[in-house]
């Protein structure tokens, strides 16, 4: 089966730029990617604090306080030479590893809580209680997904669309193939200084999860983050093209 994709107006879009924003000229492949010298250990300071804070976070997993002892007895041994052990204690090892440029976006969060006027007698639990949200800036999770050279072949930079040449049909299969992401795109071209840009769809999704064993029965509400540019295959293999950006527990509320 022969197929095709209309060109007629898409060319214009998704013109391939450099890390600054410039266009290329056609056929010019792109920038390889900066390599680190062999002895950048960002954010650590050097190869015993990588190995260390692997040691004790990935390898042996080990619990905050044992790391504030082993810390602590580190530190004393060091202190007859006027020196100090990798980490002063494991809020310091924790905020290291989440400073590390590559690999995931770490987790933040914020509490919420009911402010608004409360009636005077039977007040609901919930409006008294306060709720723990955690997220990931979704714009940086975004981010990592255009950058991730595993998508390179495996995304669409632009809509398009496609036609059975011997039936005339048109056929739909990606999300950039829909008639949708073509008529967004119809719209942002009004908008002179959107010429070249690419159009990324932001998907969001949630479900409800209950976790009984431990937790009282608390009800987690993920929000999942995919972009529509990249293609149905890499989605149903998930390969980090759906990420989790938001985390809310909600305690279960007994009414007597």
């Amino acid at each position: 089966m022969c197929s095709t994709v209309d060109l007629t107006y898409i060319a214009k879009w998704a013109i391939p730029c450099d890390e600054n924003g410039a266009f290329l000229a056609p056929g010019t492949p792109p920038s390889p990617p900066a390599e680190c010298p062999a002895d950048d250990w960002t954010p650590f300071c050097n190869h015993v604090e990588f190995e260390a804070a692997e040691f004790l976070f990935c390898k042996d997993q080990m619990s905050a306080s044992h790391i504030d002892t082993l810390l602590d007895l580190w530190a004393a041994t060091l202190a007859k030479h006027n020196n100090h052990p990798p980490f002063a204690n494991h809020q310091d090892l924790y905020h290291t590893i989440n400073s590390i440029p590559l690999g995931d976006v770490p987790c933040q969060s914020f509490v919420v809580k009911f402010c608004g006027d409360k009636p005077d007698v039977d007040v609901p639990p919930w409006m008294n209680g306060s709720y723990d949200v955690w997220y990931r800036d979704p714009h940086d999770v975004v981010h990592n997904m255009l950058a991730n050279p595993m998508f390179a072949d495996e995304m669409d930079y632009r809509p398009y669309r496609k036609y059975n040449l011997a039936t005339d049909e048109h056929q739909w299969k990606d999300f950039m193939s829909a008639d949708w992401a073509w008529d967004q795109v119809d719209e942002i071209s009004k908008d002179p200084d959107t010429d070249g840009a690419t159009f990324v769809p932001v998907v969001l999704s949630s479900d409800k999860t209950t976790v009984s064993v431990g937790t009282g029965n608390n009800e987690y509400y993920p929000l999942y983050l995919s972009i529509g540019n990249v293609q149905n295959n890499v989605h149903h293999a998930h390969r980090d093209a759906i990420a989790i950006i938001g985390f809310l527990a909600m305690q279960k509320v007994i009414f007597i």
